[in-house]
């Protein structure tokens, strides 16, 4: 699929742009010690990523009865996740040369994730401070989260860009409704953590098995 001009590209951030899925489980599974209570596999972790930390911190500690509210056991898995972001995540191969011709031709970069705005920014700064990222969002507490728009117009807003010269590249089904509701064009990559085949998207969602294809999209 050839959009007429690309001029900028929304990343969603894990499972997109940074493999983030062991630090992210190993801080939930800490968590859990804390309060006594078996760690969770990563592949369950998977399944519960993409919605914030607060349905993903719901989502693991699912019927297990704790001392402390759910927003308190929320704050400590941040609390501990932002102290071990970088032990195990890293950046995609093949990102570096994509990210570098993308900036050579010109093209926005921005970053919109439903991970907590300043673990967003902090993981993005250690993996990505090489290439002109802005903005970056993570999710923040005035602005609805994905796949809420609001989000992704006020990008394209702060870009001064068309939505429709706008691709959104995302692994779920929050960056897909996301796109569509924004007028962008969704693009869905197959090394993430989301699933392919939701037949919502068939015909909407071009998809790509490795990042150097994201340059064949551009005109």
């Amino acid at each position: 699929m050839h959009v007429k001009k690309t001029e900028g590209i929304i990343f969603d951030l894990d499972g997109t742009l940074v493999d983030t899925i062991e630090d992210i489980g190993d801080a939930a599974n800490e968590m859990l010690a804390h309060y006594g209570l078996p760690p969770h596999d990563t592949s369950r972790y998977v399944q519960w990523i993409g919605s914030g930390a607060v349905k993903f911190v719901e989502r693991a500690l699912n019927q297990y009865q704790v001392p402390d509210d759910l927003q308190s056991c929320v704050a400590l898995f941040r609390e501990i996740y932002g102290r071990n972001l970088h032990n195990k995540s890293r950046l995609y191969d093949g990102f570096p040369a994509v990210l570098d011709a993308f900036a050579k031709k010109g093209i926005r970069l921005s970053i919109l994730s439903n991970k907590p705005d300043y673990l967003t920014r902090q993981v993005a700064e250690h993996f990505l401070s090489g290439w002109p990222f802005h903005p970056v969002f993570g999710q923040r507490e005035e602005v609805p989260r994905k796949p809420d728009p609001a989000a992704a117009f006020e990008i394209a807003e702060m870009l001064n860009l068309e939505a429709d010269r706008i691709l959104f590249v995302g692994d779920s089904d929050n960056d897909f409704l996301t796109a569509l509701a924004a007028g962008m064009v969704p693009v869905g990559v197959t090394w993430g953590y989301g699933r392919r085949e939701d037949e919502r998207f068939n015909g909407q969602v071009t998809w790509v098995d490795h990042p150097r294809q994201l340059l064949s999209l551009i005109k």
